[in-house]
């Protein structure tokens, strides 16, 4: 063996100090990457990646960005290293890559990496991603609505050397350039250049201070200590099988539906996720490979389970993949893809979470880490044209990352807290785009009722309104790709209720131009817009946006947690002085009535309340389960959330509201259980309702005796049901 491969002891304390230092040149890097682009996308939305990764592309630690691009870096790696041989691999090379076949997520996603050698033996490598500007094909922005295969997508690389010892190539910049529209690409990717570089410089200056074989050891340990610690945690956490059933609508050519079936298996110390039941994958864009699969799961597990464990192979290795190539989120080549970021990939995540939220909410230990789903889908409003500083643009409209925080199961979720994935959220200051872009915002402004009601609420998302403003021709292109209109995404738990769907529109022709020539007021809402408000599709092809055309979009909200009608009533009347809810919201869903003053007015508020529990019942039907099961095996008394206790011991599950017996843990208590269907707009406004055609709905789970909400979902007819089966808790973790 040589000196170089002998590990040596590393005492904890040298090994917090160096573990922490990677993470912080992974953070280094990206302020530099930021700071060398000029892409509005990174600049406002922080939508990069960055990595040190072991020899064999193994991921050691990760940027604190959008931690999807993160967790495919180390395919890139894979990728390079099988397919650059003829060209070698040597010290100062960076390669770059955007092939969602052979690692990314999509197109948009440029990657570089570069390996790190130390005396000729290589040591590791680093990498950098970011979302492009533009990538050619035939739309601006990088979604390409109407393609129908990869290769309409834009430009798409596999691993090409980029930098040859030290030197950039030119020719492979030209060439990158030669295929977009938006000069900033370039400088885009220089920024991604100089971010390895300091990486590069970073890593080499840690291996002069501690010694190569320091270093080493230390980023195997960290994988190692991500391995025992999640191990360790998955141990203390019920055996079980949870399923959950996401969708995404349209796929760019037709209103289809795709479905997206999650089943994870929780066995003493791994985690088995199991995609069958998958739609096959679309004629459209909205797919994603199986490096988006991967990369969709890692980021709930990392999320849900990883709080105080390192995010990298180590986590890895306690998870199964199981999935048939040819579906909607691991697409058969050569299936269009790039929009899996915000279809596929993130509607992935939605599924795997609402899966670990479930499990969590199941042990008291770990119940307060049990959060709703977050902004169910992300979106991509995109605006092109000439700027009016006199060049070419494409701009993706960035304040959709200011997506609602889905409820804790002891509070509120954070409004406008960030888009799920993204582990640094950004918005984009509106000043700054309208100096950047020919755009004037009407407004922008937290959506009223959006966040999913429940006992805690889900964060509220957002709308905005813009014009076209000092565009050299007095015109703009645009075009929407998005997921989550016909229904929303961010589901709740234990009795929440989903937060609000998507929306695109537009209000052509109006006079705003002319108000803003003469220094009139503006609307500051979308009631205040004069004009025929047109509801766009959630994907739509190029369309011009013209003098005075007003463009529309608000987003995902996140889901909420527990039966409203046990949220405090004090709070909702608050939250209806200060336009968070409705007034009719508060009455109808929560049950909450105010006076003329705006306090609560108690005795009615019982009286409401008492009333919707009944017409709850009254409605109720028995439901029809199919292949879905919730029982439970074990021993000692458990409560999984608020609304259910299972009494193992005694034999029995109960309401935890009223006590009321529902069956044994053995049966299955969905057929003890009474079901309400109801349409998605009785979570409130804005849940699909524009785009309605009589597809889903809103399935109640509620106590057959006091009416109280176990669990709430949205449904489509002929999927499959969500349910849960907990085979057996941990001995020593009974609840008293």
């Amino acid at each position: 063996m040589q000196m170089s491969e002998i590990r040596p002891e590393i005492d904890p304390v040298t090994f917090e100090v160096l573990n922490h230092r990677l993470l912080s040149i992974t953070e280094e890097m990206g302020i530099q990457y930021m700071r060398c682009s000029g892409s509005n996308v990174l600049i406002t939305g922080n939508d990069a990646a960055t990595a040190i990764m072991q020899p064999d592309g193994a991921l050691v630690s990760v940027g604190p960005y959008i931690v999807t691009q993160g967790n495919v870096l180390p395919l890139i790696v894979e990728s390079t290293m099988r397919l650059s041989g003829d060209v070698g691999i040597r010290d100062g090379d960076i390669f770059i890559c955007n092939d969602p076949y052979l690692g990314a997520i999509h197109h948009p996603d440029f990657a570089t990496v570069a390996p790190i050698y130390w005396k000729g033996e290589l040591i590791g490598w680093i990498g950098a991603s970011g979302h492009q500007l533009d990538t050619g094909g035939m739309d601006p922005g990088g979604f390409s609505i109407k393609a129908v295969d990869v290769h309409q997508e834009g430009l798409r690389m596999p691993p090409v050397k980029l930098v040859d010892g030290g030197v950039m190539r030119e020719d492979v910049l030209r060439w990158i350039m030669n295929q977009v529209r938006d000069p900033l690409v370039g400088l885009d990717v220089k920024g991604q250049v100089a971010a390895l570089n300091t990486g590069r410089r970073r890593i080499l200056e840690l291996i002069e201070t501690w010694g190569v074989a320091t270093v080493k050891a230390v980023m195997a340990r960290s994988i190692e200590h991500a391995r025992d610690k999640l191990r360790q945690r998955l141990a203390e956490l019920p055996d079980g099988v949870w399923r959950d059933v996401q969708y995404i609508d349209h796929d760019g050519h037709q209103p289809l539906i795709y479905q997206i079936v999650c089943t994870m298996t929780k066995q003493g110390d791994r985690l088995t996720f199991d995609f069958e039941g998958t739609s096959d994958n679309a004629r459209g864009l909205i797919n994603a490979t199986f490096s988006g699969l991967q990369a969709a799961v890692l980021s709930a597990v990392y999320i849900n389970l990883c709080w105080d464990i390192p995010w990298n192979r180590g986590v890895r290795d306690c998870i199964e993949l199981r999935s048939r190539v040819g579906t909607v989120n691991n697409c058969a080549y050569p299936a269009p893809c790039a929009m899996a970021t915000i279809s596929a990939v993130i509607v992935t995540i939605d599924a795997s979470w609402r899966c670990l939220s479930q499990m969590l909410l199941a042990e008291e230990k770990y119940r307060e880490q049990a959060m709703a789903v977050w902004s169910g889908t992300s979106m991509a409003p995109i605006f092109a044209g000439t700027s009016q500083h006199g060049f070419p643009f494409a701009a993706t409209e960035m304040s959709h990352f200011g997506g609602g925080g889905g409820a804790r199961t002891y509070d509120d979720g954070v409004d406008t807290a960030g888009i799920v994935f993204n582990t640094t959220p950004n918005m984009p200051n509106i000043e700054d785009q309208e100096s950047e872009y020919p755009v004037l915002y009407l407004f922008r402004r937290h959506l009223r009722d959006s966040g999913g009601p429940g006992r805690y609420r889900g964060g509220r998302s957002a709308e905005l309104a813009y014009i076209a403003h000092k565009a050299p021709d007095d015109r703009l292109e645009g075009l929407f790709a998005g997921t989550g209109a016909e229904m929303p995404n961010a589901i709740g738990i234990g009795g929440g209720m989903p937060g609000a769907a998507i929306r695109v529109a537009r209000v052509p022709g109006t006079d705003l131009a002319e108000r803003v020539a003469r220094g009139a007021p503006l609307p500051a809402s979308l009631q205040e817009i004069d004009g025929k408000l047109e509801i766009l599709a959630p994907k739509h092809t190029r369309s011009p946006i013209g003098r005075g055309d007003v463009w529309y979009h608000s987003w995902q909200a996140g889901g909420g947690y527990g039966d409203p009608l046990d949220r405090d009533p004090a709070r909702v009347a608050q939250e209806v002085a200060r336009r968070v809810v409705s007034r009719e919201a508060a009455r109808d869903i929560y049950g909450v009535v105010t006076d003329d003053a705006g306090a609560c007015d108690i005795e009615a508020t019982k009286a409401r309340r008492a009333e919707i529990r009944r017409q709850r019942l009254d409605h109720a039907t028995t439901p029809e389960p199919g292949d879905a099961v919730i029982s439970f095996r074990g021993t000692g008394r458990r409560s999984i959330g608020d609304n259910l206790i299972v009494d193992l011991d005694a034999g029995q599950v109960a309401c935890g509201q009223c006590g009321h017996v529902h069956c044994r843990p053995e049966d299955n208590l969905l057929l003890y259980l009474r079901e309400v269907d109801a349409p998605l707009d009785a979570a409130g406004p804005v849940r699909g309702e524009d785009y309605d055609v009589g597809r889903f709905r809103l399935r109640q789970l509620c106590c057959g005796n006091c009416g109280t909400l176990i669990d709430v979902q949205v449904a489509l007819d002929g999927a499959p049901r969500p349910y849960f089966r907990i085979g057996n808790w941990p001995e020593q973790k009974s609840v008293g």
